[in-house]
């Protein structure tokens, strides 16, 4: 049964492969289009998680469906000094716990307006049934 999710998209291997491993993992989102998405989302949400970019995903793109556990808006302050200058910066982040629900195929892009989370109509790809 097809499904809109919100995508997280450019995802390292290795922590798809730990989701996949461990079923529960704590991620942070640095990347602005990732961090916009985290946005529009809340706790008990199910999202869509792919290595692809972005722009790379066409129908057929594999990736894990999970559940956010948690989800927690954090921002990093860095400061940096000497006798000549002071400056400050400061940055945000997400940090969320997912919990692995399954692996989902995309079926087609419901939207990929600028400034809006992506959203994919998935597949839920059960052992059976992979190709």
């Amino acid at each position: 049964m097809p499904m809109i999710y919100t995508a997280l998209t450019g995802l390292a291997r290795h922590v798809m492969k730990e989701l996949l491993a461990a079923r529960v993992r704590t991620v942070e989102i640095r990347s602005p289009n990732n961090f916009l998405a985290l946005l529009a989302v809340q706790p008990g949400d199910r999202i869509f998680l792919t290595e692809a970019s972005a722009p790379d995903i066409v129908p057929g793109t594999s990736g894990l469906i999970t559940s956010i556990k948690a989800l927690q808006i954090i921002t990093h302050r860095t400061i940096q000094s000497s006798e000549d200058y002071y400056e400050e910066s400061e940055s945000q982040a997400a940090r969320l716990q997912l919990q692995m629900v399954g692996v989902g195929r995309v079926r087609r892009i419901a939207s990929i307006e600028p400034g809006t989370p992506l959203t994919l109509d998935v597949d839920e790809v059960r052992y059976c049934d992979a190709r």
